[in-house]
């Protein structure tokens, strides 16, 4: 077959034989462009892709990373106000004291402490006080009392109502939490 081939060469004009090897050329040229070129390119394309998808989610990672420093640092803050085991720091007792120091403790119609919960090592304490015929002065008093906690202290509900007979005195409940770790 070779030899046919190189006989049919040889029997070519000079302008069939430019013809042909410019043929050749350019299916060789063509052949390297689809089995070589353009693979590479589409590998090119995809990895920049891939690229710019990975470094997304690297700026994603950092942002997530600085997140979770800085909620990490607001938990070990509130750990840190969080009372001991060994202190005994009992929720209801405390809201005595402040409702005492604030002036509003005969003013409290009940105070229901509610079943601890344990959640993700943590226990939580809540206590309803409901308040009649306090005065606004009165229950910002108790309120930045509780604020002020040598123990981390959350008001988790706050509900507050003008009495219709005399609308100076106010009825309020107020739901505040208490964390510990367990």
């Amino acid at each position: 077959m070779m030899a046919v081939m190189l006989e049919r060469w040889r029997n070519c004009s000079d302008r069939e034989r430019m013809m042909l090897a410019a043929g050749v050329v350019v299916a060789g040229a063509s052949l390297v462009f689809v089995l070589v070129v353009d693979p590479l390119m589409a590998m090119l394309d995809r990895l920049d892709r891939q690229t710019h998808r990975k470094e997304k989610e690297l700026r994603e990672l950092v942002m997530l990373g600085q997140e979770y420093r800085a909620k990490r640092a607001r938990l070990d803050q509130l750990e840190s106000r969080m009372p001991t085991a060994e202190q005994h720091f009992s929720l209801l007792a405390f809201l005595e004291g402040a409702a005492t120091t604030s002036l509003v403790r005969e003013r409290i119609t009940g105070m229901q402490p509610q079943v601890q919960t344990l959640a993700q090592g943590y226990q939580e304490t809540a206590v309803d006080v409901r308040l009649e015929g306090v005065q606004l002065p009165e229950l910002l008093g108790l309120l930045v009392a509780i604020e002020q906690a040598p123990h981390a202290l959350h008001v988790r509900h706050l509900q507050i109502r003008p009495k219709f007979d005399n609308p100076v005195n106010l009825d309020a409940t107020i739901r505040v939490l208490s964390h510990a770790k367990s």
